[in-house]
């Protein structure tokens, strides 16, 4: 009995700290619903229209919002998606359908209540919508402490991951626009979430754009979205990851230029205007300098992103995390498996001596393989790790140009590319000059492609 007095108590001290704006244009409805609210414990504020619902948004924030679906300066169900962004939404409706209530409720409202609406009925909805909001919190919570408990994937204690790891755990801590170089494979994701993860906007989205994947006008749609959101409206409050940032169409480049320094943008075929409350992080495997050189990036989108640059080390270059890392692969997948397995010491050593042109993309894959291979064995041989056997090993090292699985032209000519730079080591000038093509043809179709210069 104590126990529910004590919870009544809390409930209605928070009750007193939470208030309720009621928008309807029908005044005496407004004072109605407000009493009624009241009765409850709340504070309330009220609007009779759209635009001074959304001035009290910036001067009063409330914590629940009961909009009237039809006002006198707009439809309320056109603006939920803005004015759920600050708290949730129950729509009001004098004559309410199955087919209103599911467009309400897919645009974003919390609940959806016909008029005339019982105190009851009322009370019951607004304890569902502030309860759902609890969960919500505690949940996050719940992540956050999970995360707490969890290692990081940034995994390495070489001297250059310990001086990345601290510079991005200070940057994570602000809002400042990031660019991420490395080698493929060398983790610029992983290092991209480790920031996110690290810092205030952990407990909202991290969203992910590959450039590389999309023509211009869908990475526009994709971006500042059309009919429905895009990624910098859908990742409010939290980051937005742009892999591959050089192979990003110029016309789209210089479009998100412009929604970063103005902070706002639209979507295609609206006037609206949308805030651009997001972090953004850019990643790229090319040379920046390079990128600038041959008008590939616009300087203005680079200018906006390059406030820090970030480089992570390939794997040969910091080959004592290699037996770290190659644990940290093992002890994912045992745990999958439950099954118990270590390396060898001659496997470690085997490890640490190869060059790692995939860098850990290529570690996870092999471990992956060893695990596979040892079977019933407890230890991972040399043998099942396979070094230098996979299918494309003999065209990183430019020893041969494999099409021993049938590929389709892109591919053959993305490969013959590859192999051009590794034999040449990288001279993109002869490389040109066996294709019979100009240096600057030569870095378009390698900014457009996936064909990223090789390592001797």
């Amino acid at each position: 009995m104590m126990q529910r007095v004590a919870k009544m108590a809390d409930e209605r001290e928070m009750a007193e700290r939470q208030t309720i704006l009621v928008v309807d244009d029908d005044a005496t409805l407004r004072r109605l619903l407000s009493r009624q609210i009241e009765r409850l414990g709340f504070r309330t504020r009220g609007a009779g229209t759209l635009g001074e619902t959304l001035k009290l948004l910036e001067t009063d924030p409330p914590d629940l919002i009961l909009l009237d679906q039809n006002l006198p300066d707009a439809k309320g169900t056109e603006h939920l998606p803005e004015l759920t962004r600050g708290c949730p939404v129950m729509v009001l409706t004098a004559y309410g359908s199955v087919e209103q209530a599911v467009h309400a409720i897919k645009a974003g409202a919390a609940d959806y209540l016909t008029k005339p609406i019982s105190p009851r009925m009322l009370e019951l909805a607004i304890e569902r919508v502030f309860a759902a909001a609890r969960l919500r919190n505690e949940v996050g919570l719940l992540r956050r402490e999970m995360r707490s408990h969890v290692t990081t994937e940034l995994v390495g204690s070489s001297p250059q991951m310990e001086k990345l790891r601290k510079r991005a755990q200070v940057l994570a801590e602000t809002d400042t626009p990031v660019i991420i170089t490395g080698e493929p494979g060398v983790g610029k994701r992983t290092l991209a979430r480790f920031i996110h993860a690290a810092g205030p906007r952990a407990e909202a989205s991290f969203a992910e754009l590959q450039c590389a994947r999309l023509d211009g006008s869908n990475l526009l749609d994709e971006l500042f979205g059309a009919a429905e959101p895009g990624l910098l409206e859908l990742s409010r409050g939290g980051t937005l990851f742009l892999s591959d940032i050089g192979r990003m169409p110029q016309v789209v480049q210089r479009r998100l230029a412009g929604a970063l320094e103005t902070g706002t943008f639209s979507r295609r075929g609206s006037a609206r205007e949308i805030p651009a409350q997001v972090r953004v992080i850019a990643a790229t495997d090319q040379n920046i300098s390079d990128l600038l050189a041959h008008d590939v990036l616009v300087p203005e989108l680079f200018y906006f992103l390059s406030a820090f640059t970030l480089e992570v080390p390939p794997l040969r270059e910091r080959r004592g995390d290699i037996p770290q890392l190659a644990e940290h692969f093992l002890s994912r997948r045992r745990f999958a498996l439950g099954e118990e397995k270590a390396f060898s010491q001659k496997t470690i050593d085997l490890l640490r001596q190869w060059d790692w042109p995939g860098n850990l993309r290529e570690l996870r894959n092999v471990v992956e393989r060893g695990v596979i291979l040892s079977g019933s064995n407890k230890m991972i041989l040399p043998r099942h790790v396979e070094l230098g056997q996979q299918v494309n090993a003999g065209l990183s090292h430019g020893e041969h140009l494999n099409v021993a699985d049938e590929p389709s032209l892109d591919q053959l000519r993305d490969r013959y590319l590859e192999y051009l730079l590794c034999r040449h080591k990288n001279n993109r000038r002869e490389v040109a000059r066996i294709l019979g093509i100009s240096e600057r043809s030569l870095y378009r179709i390698l900014s457009q492609h996936r064909a990223p210069p090789s390592h001797p």
